[in-house]
């Protein structure tokens, strides 16, 4: 009988633990968060990825009452902040804007995709533009069109780095202009990009609205077309891509995603903060500032988009070549 006592007590004891240890720790959950979060982006500061993500954090941390942490961390077509994202601890605290998560992992970048992270919402999309240096003779895509049909792989044009947005775009115009460019990737967003259009070392360049406001305004540069079948909101003296008869459909998808396994209630935390930011008119604001489209999925929707968006980018890295 005392042994029977013994062994009840013992369980009782491992029990009170247990119970201890999970009620701290939904505590600390319900907390959440304690302390300032890190938000990866996966370009350089005043990328399109940059522009969009940065007001969307401020929005978000005012939402959390937690300072969220920038950290851009360039290269390997967004794949550097992806895999700091994918490898962190699952506390809510390390969070990153993704650019390829849903595509990385189909060119082999990455051995992962946008399922094995927790996907918190898909704010907004960034619409890629055709610029030529302010001295070149061409004032529509047409011209620029006619004169890289009869020069076969002689117009030297700027673009991201092989398998990012940009990249894909220059890929798919040449495509569907039926012309031969000499594509010269670049290290970054876009900035790079806007430099060497800039500079007169490229005939054209293919990159977003938020790398190049600056030489816009400086007259350094003019943008021939928008990528896409509508004209950018804010930018409407812009031509689209499909007014001058090229179908080439690509939006530079961005993703707010976290580490795969977020307790129940800091996913919640963040994904209440997600939506009151990426679906307020601040955020609107912003994301006309810059040239983009705003989305604002969020969770399983955000999810179910990113799979559609897969499904879009297949064909283009197939016919890129890249397809795994």
């Amino acid at each position: 009988m005392a042994r029977k006592r013994f062994g009840i007590g013992i369980a009782a004891a491992v029990a009170a633990v247990v119970l201890s240890v999970a009620v701290r720790a939904g505590a600390q959950e319900a907390a959440y968060p304690r302390k300032p979060i890190t938000f990866n982006i996966p370009n350089e500061a005043g990328s399109s990825m940059d522009s969009s993500g940065r007001p969307l954090a401020e929005l978000m941390q005012k939402e959390l009452g937690q300072p969220m942490i920038i950290v851009n961390k360039p290269g390997a077509a967004g794949t550097i902040a992806l895999r700091d994202v994918h490898g962190a601890k699952p506390d809510g605290y390390t969070l990153g804007l993704a650019a390829t998560a849903h595509y990385a992992k189909l060119v082999g970048l990455v051995p992962f995709d946008h399922n094995d992270l927790t996907v918190i919402g898909v704010p907004a999309g960034g619409v890629p533009g055709i610029m030529v240096p302010a001295d070149r003779p061409w004032k529509s895509v047409k011209e620029l069109v006619e004169h890289a049909r009869s020069r076969p792989g002689e117009l030297k044009v700027a673009t991201t780095t092989r398998g990012g947005y940009w990249w894909l775009a220059t890929k798919a115009f040449e495509k569907t202009a039926g012309i031969k460019l000499n594509v010269l990737s670049q290290p970054g967003g876009g900035a790079m990009v806007v430099t060497q259009v800039a500079g007169g070392h490229v005939d054209l360049g293919v990159a977003g609205l938020p790398e190049s406001r600056s030489q816009i305004q400086a007259g350094t540069i003019r943008f021939l077309a928008m990528f896409g079948s509508q004209r950018v909101p804010g930018y409407e003296q812009i031509p689209a891509l499909a007014e001058a008869g090229y179908r080439a459909e690509v939006l530079g998808v961005m993703a707010l995603v976290a580490p795969k396994g977020l307790p129940k209630p800091v996913h919640e935390a963040l994904a209440r903060a997600f939506s009151a930011a990426a679906k307020g008119a601040a955020y609107d604001k912003a994301v006309a500032q810059m040239g983009g489209v705003r989305l604002g999925f969020v969770g399983a929707e955000a999810v179910k988009f990113l799979d559609e968006q897969a499904g879009v980018m297949r064909p283009l890295l197939s016919d890129a070549g890249l397809l795994k």
